[in-house]
């Protein structure tokens, strides 16, 4: 009987399913602090249209063109690689909500400048090019001087003086306006301003705040460089705290009469929502401005007031008070009189 025993040659290696991530179809270029900066949306899903689990990053290129070649059809300009991105460590870009963030820092000629970039695999296989990106650069302005900023109630109020480099008429024309931006204590200066749109003057009013947190805010030259925006660096950081600055409506005192064991005063409640209570005053009439008798009084609208002198006439108002940190106290309400009677005996 003859064995058939097997040889043990191996056949030619396996390649595994290298998967490639779909096209960025959204890739934006835009100008910050001076610098140029790209954002584009990390692929989720493969050609196939399965879900990427192996996205290893992304490979961003750059094409310049001179400010005397722009135009030029037979003056062609090759990409170069610009970096390569690591997406699980992106030691030299930022993620944030599925977007991909790049500061190109190394811009220093006037000229268009155009990106592309592509995405791979841990596996190996790249994408296609994205779309293309493109941006006119140009030397910025310098940032606003005497920058200012005025808290009110839930309310911030900017200004600021055009920079020396813009006080020549020749450079006016190119004048995009300047950008808002905001932050909290121990946060950074998010990537989008606070104007939807370019302010055109030297103030802003900043509406949404809150009364009693910290805010810092800068403000950024626009240059207009044939439609795109060129920011400048940031002007000097200034702070401010919004207080409630607006006293409550004066309450209305309906009735003050004596009785037994004292003075009534009654009034009505006051509607402010941030009510914190009342204080109750009174003077003589030979007295100008009347004294504060009551403490804080919370949760109800009447006093009794026990420290009277039987026989004396007196004048009698009431305040309210807001829960601000300020304490905001409003007008006093009208007087009313109370005659009281004297000590039996007397």
């Amino acid at each position: 009987m003859a064995l058939v025993i097997g040889c043990g040659i191996k056949g030619p290696p396996v390649v595994p399913h290298s998967p490639i991530p779909q096209v960025i179809k959204d890739l934006q270029v835009f100008s910050r602090r001076g610098m140029i900066v790209l954002q584009w949306s990390a692929p989720t899903k493969d050609l196939e249209g399965k879900k990427l689990t192996s996205l290893g990053g992304f490979r961003l290129w750059r094409q310049f063109i001179s400010v005397e070649r722009v135009g030029c059809s037979t003056c062609p300009a090759d990409f170069q690689l610009l970096a390569q991105i690591d997406y699980q460590v992106p030691r030299n870009a930022r993620q944030r909500q599925g977007k991909v963030i790049y500061w190109d820092c190394q811009v220093e000629q006037e000229g268009k400048y155009v990106y592309k970039v592509t995405s791979f695999s841990t596996l190996g296989g790249e994408s296609s090019a994205s779309n293309l990106a493109e941006i006119n650069w140009a030397p910025p302005f310098s940032p606003p001087d005497h920058f200012t900023a005025i808290p009110g109630d839930r309310v911030v109020n900017l200004s600021w003086k055009f920079p020396d480099s813009l006080r020549v008429n020749k450079h006016t024309n190119r004048l995009g306006g300047f950008n808002i931006y905001r932050r909290h204590p121990n946060k950074e200066y998010r990537i989008s301003p606070l104007n939807k749109n370019p302010i055109r003057g030297s103030s802003f009013q900043d509406l949404g705040v809150t009364n009693g947190e910290n805010y810092y805010y800068v403000v950024r030259s626009l240059k207009n460089i044939k439609g795109a925006m060129i920011e400048s660096g940031d002007s000097a950081e200034i702070g401010a705290r919004p207080e409630d600055f607006t006293p409550p409506a004066s309450p209305s005192v309906t009735m003050a009469f004596q009785a037994q064991g004292g003075i009534v005063i009654i009034w009505e409640p006051n509607l402010d929502p941030d009510l914190e209570g009342y204080y109750v005053y009174r003077r003589l009439n030979t007295e100008n401005k009347p004294t504060l008798i009551s403490p804080l009084i919370r949760n109800q609208t009447m006093y009794l007031d026990r420290t009277f002198s039987p026989g004396l006439t007196y004048y009698y108002s009431v305040s309210a008070i807001d829960q601000s940190p300020r304490h905001n106290e409003s007008d006093f309400s009208q007087e009313l009189k109370v005659a009281t009677l004297p000590s039996p005996g007397e």
